[in-house]
């Protein structure tokens, strides 16, 4: 009888050893948002569908819809400089100490980072870069970021910068 008790408690430590690891494994990568500056100069405007292309400093076309607020988005010319702030998706992943390669990519998808605060309540973090530059990142599902601490590095992945998005063009 007792070789099945312990058979039985084995099972039960492999069952909650398996489920410890997926939970990690899920806790490995936080999805969220970030707002963005962006801008440049007009390159078209659609007033039908209020969306504006812009090409920015280096080069990149980029389109994303106004408010219907905008005023005289009719009168807003190619050419014309703007800027806006948008937000754009990204995928956070919490390097191990010992991934110490992690390098930023050369076209700006991903970026090294390291977690400077978290607000579990509200379920954002906000993150320095290499270069200084800070991020707040809103955390699709607050819970995501209870695990984080300030210090741990993360690898920050723009999970898709060509597709169009939300912002605001200024007069």
């Amino acid at each position: 009888m007792k070789s099945k008790s312990s058979k039985s408690i084995k099972i039960a430590m492999i069952a909650a050893a398996s489920s410890v690891l997926m939970t990690s494994a899920f806790a490995a990568s936080i999805d969220g948002t970030t707002n963005v500056r962006i801008g440049g100069k007009v390159q078209s405007v659609d007033t039908a569908t209020h969306s504006v292309t812009v090409i920015n400093a280096q080069g990149v076309t980029e389109s994303f819809q106004v408010g219907p607020n905008i005023p005289n988005l009719d009168k807003l010319k190619a050419g014309t400089a703007v800027y806006g702030t948008t937000a754009r998706p990204v995928r956070l992943t919490v390097l191990e100490s010992s991934r110490l390669a992690a390098v930023p990519t050369q076209d700006g998808r991903e970026t090294v980072a390291q977690v400077t605060s978290v607000d579990s309540q509200r379920g954002s973090v906000t993150l320095r870069d290499t270069q200084g530059a800070e991020l707040t990142v809103q955390a699709n599902s607050p819970g995501a970021v209870a695990a984080v601490v300030p210090g741990t590095r993360v690898l920050v992945n723009a999970v898709n910068p060509a597709a169009p998005a939300s912002g605001q063009v200024p007069r």
